[in-house]
């Protein structure tokens, strides 16, 4: 039995995952693959133990095992790493976040009005795409009319996970990279001569720890000199990569798979219906069993012990996260789906690596299920197919969830 890189990508990963890692998280927890020279790291206190340890366990190297593009700040060592995200912090912090909600609200309201009258829709198109794809392109400050393009880009470079023997995915890829990052160049350009309040305003601002600009207002330090000013762009740019793949696709990953575990529990759909202030412990709840980030690496720093497995220094482990999320020696019923269980899981990351936009994140799925909820409470299914994935070794990427639900204003809801 083996998990490797490929078997993550899998279209049926959903179908065949759960009971191959409940195995090895018994018999095999640290497995090593011949395929990828790796070894899987299935349960909960051993993904803990990695992702706490970035002196042991560095990213460094690397996260994406056999990719060797890089990913600005997730795959970063130390000290650097702490640098840059303490830099890039500055548009993240709760207060922005509480800035943002009304705009996402806004945004989650629109989406739900084109298709509430219809009584059906592809689900991942018309909510799970548009809501955090429109809040980033907001952030960063895209126009509207450039926004099609996003999704496109987002989707080419998210394939290329696990997929990196296709060529034509990976020319898809490339090509998309290379626009996204020739976009965001100019945009920065026009930033550095005329800021706004938008994230990208702010971030071209910082120099160095201290000097970066708040949205809240402040000026912003623009003249740093050619060659910081190159090499700040260059980071900027690859943390905007990140962030648009990183950050859109994961949350919409956790939505649609959020509403897909709403639908197949309609018992739990109940009771947040019953008592929306449940949601928020059921977003984190979602989380955990959806997992969008499938996997992330590390290299091992020098020789050491985890679990009984001693491992060499040069040694490449892979966090396999839907593992770590439902391992049974930490939540009771782990496969089970329960609104109210509110649990510590590790689908935003630990350690220095943990997610920069959890909180973010945490907002819009909040906002997204309450506004879900109140309006169309009794979405079902309206095809046998269900959930469609598309590969990928980094994140569940859903790509079509065909729904149905009782048209706003056509009479009262179907019976939950």
């Amino acid at each position: 039995m083996d998990v490797n890189v490929e078997f993550l990508a899998a279209r049926s990963w959903d179908e065949q995952m759960p009971e191959r890692l409940r195995w090895l998280r018994r018999n095999n927890p640290i497995h090593w693959s011949d395929k990828d020279q790796l070894w899987a790291i299935t349960r909960f206190e051993d993904v803990a133990q990695v992702s706490k340890n970035q002196e042991l366990f560095t990213s460094g190297q690397g996260v994406r095992p056999g990719n060797p593009a890089r990913l600005s700040l997730i795959d970063e060592g130390e000290p650097r790493h702490t640098r840059l995200r303490r830099l890039i912090n500055r548009g993240f912090t709760p207060r922005m976040v509480a800035r943002l909600e009304p705009r996402f609200r806004a945004i989650t309201r629109q989406a739900m009005d084109r298709v509430a009258a219809r009584g059906h829709c592809d689900f991942v198109e018309a909510i799970a795409v548009p809501l955090p794809l429109l809040l980033i392109a907001e952030m960063i400050g895209i126009p509207r009319e450039d926004q099609e393009r996003f999704h496109q880009w987002s989707d080419a470079m998210i394939a290329a996970e696990g997929n990196l023997s296709d060529p034509s995915i990976m020319e898809r890829a490339a090509r998309a990279f290379l626009e996204y990052s020739g976009y965001l160049t100019d945009i920065i350009e026009a930033r550095r001569r005329e800021p706004r309040e938008d994230l990208v305003s702010v971030l071209v601002g910082a120099r160095d720890e201290g000097v970066l600009g708040d949205l809240s207002g402040g000026a912003l330090p623009l003249d740093f000199g050619e060659e910081h000013a190159r090499l700040a762009d260059d980071e900027l740019v690859m943390f905007l990569v990140l962030l648009l793949v990183a950050g859109n696709e994961t949350t919409r990953n956790a939505i649609s798979g959020g509403m897909e575990l709403l639908i197949r529990h309609p018992e739990e759909r109940r009771k947040l219906l019953q008592d929306p202030a449940r949601i928020p412990a059921a977003v984190e709840e979602m989380v955990r069993m959806v997992s969008p980030v499938l996997s992330f690496g590390r290299t091992v720093t020098r020789d050491c012990v985890l679990g009984d497995q001693p491992l060499r220094a040069g040694d490449k482990v892979l966090m396999v996260y839907p593992s770590a999320n439902r391992d049974e020696t930490v939540y009771e019923e782990p496969d089970r789906f329960r609104v109210d269980r509110d649990p510590n899981h590790l689908a935003f990351g630990l350690g220095p690596h943990f997610c920069l936009g959890a909180n973010l994140a945490r907002m819009e799925m909040r906002v997204a299920f309450t506004e879900l909820l109140r309006r169309l409470p009794d979405m079902e299914f309206a095809s046998e197919e269900g959930a469609v994935l598309q590969p990928s070794a980094l994140v569940r990427s859903c790509v079509r969830m065909e729904v149905r639900f009782t048209p706003e204003g056509g009479g009262p809801g179907a019976s939950l």
